[in-house]
């Protein structure tokens, strides 16, 4: 709900429990965590178990030794979701003296790159599993909105001399200011997404609905790749083995007349 430029209630998702047959592709592919599947209590994707969906990369690794407590914990107060916990010890003067550990939720974490980003020791690192691009015509942008500010989950868009300016870094491109913009000023586009390997028709009918038949048929054409180099690899060991096969016989064929000669 839209009033007078700002968003007062987030749209909300509801599903049809009749209908849905337990897949658990939403929960395998949402962004936000935002959906949960569960089977009798237990958290769990039955086609990402099933090798019909993929497990999308995405990773925070951690170097705590590279940690100084001069940051004042930023990485901790710019987590979107306070997905970051992070400890310290502290001095006789009350101040912070030394990190002990950072704690990340992963349930929590969207992995839209800010820890990264604001750290000032290069402590954490994120792999985000989306890539892509966001066009903004402010052009079309109403006066006083800020909608897509509003919905934004990771900050990525800030207002700037009363107009939207989007930080590409921080995008998770879950299409929610696309969604909500009144004007259709946002076009949010995935180009990739970065998952272990599959081989499944589900996936592929998922992938192109996700991001474009461009970047299926790119997806394709590197399986394919892939399958042709692993062939002529096969056939190249085989031939080899053959070779040592074919050296081995004459070898022993040569040791033994040698040995009659030499009777």
């Amino acid at each position: 709900m839209i009033v007078e430029g700002h968003l007062v209630k987030k749209p909300s998702i509801d599903f049809d429990q009749k209908s849905c047959n337990l897949c658990g592709e939403c929960a395998a592919i949402c962004p936000l965590n935002a959906l949960i599947m569960k089977i009798d209590g237990d958290s769990i994707s039955t086609i990402v178990k099933n090798d019909a969906f993929p497990k999308l990369i995405k990773e925070i690794n951690i170097g705590p030794e590279k940690c100084d407590s001069t940051c004042e914990l930023i990485c901790q107060k710019e987590c979107p979701t306070e997905a970051i916990k992070v400890t310290s010890k502290i001095s006789e003067n009350g101040k912070k003296s030394e990190i002990c550990e950072i704690e990340i939720d992963k349930s929590k974490c969207i992995y839209c790159n800010r820890c990264e980003f604001v750290c000032p020791f290069g402590v954490l690192h994120v792999k985000t599993p989306f890539q892509g691009k966001v066009d903004l015509n402010k052009a079309l942008c109403p006066e006083d909105c800020v909608v897509c500010t509003d919905i934004c989950p990771t900050r990525a868009i800030r207002l700037e001399n009363g107009k939207p300016v989007v930080y590409p870094n921080f995008c998770i491109f879950c299409s929610a200011c696309q969604k909500v913009c009144p004007k259709e000023a946002i076009c949010v586009s995935r180009d990739w997404i970065f998952h272990d390997n599959i081989e499944s028709a589900a996936w592929l009918t998922a992938l192109e609905k996700l991001t474009s038949f461009k970047t299926l048929r790119k997806e394709l054409s590197i399986k394919a790749t892939k399958r042709r180099k692993t062939a002529v690899q096969k056939r190249k060991t085989k031939k080899i083995t053959l070779d040592v096969q074919k050296s081995s016989t004459k070898a022993e064929e040569f040791l033994r007349i040698l040995s009659e000669y030499r009777k």
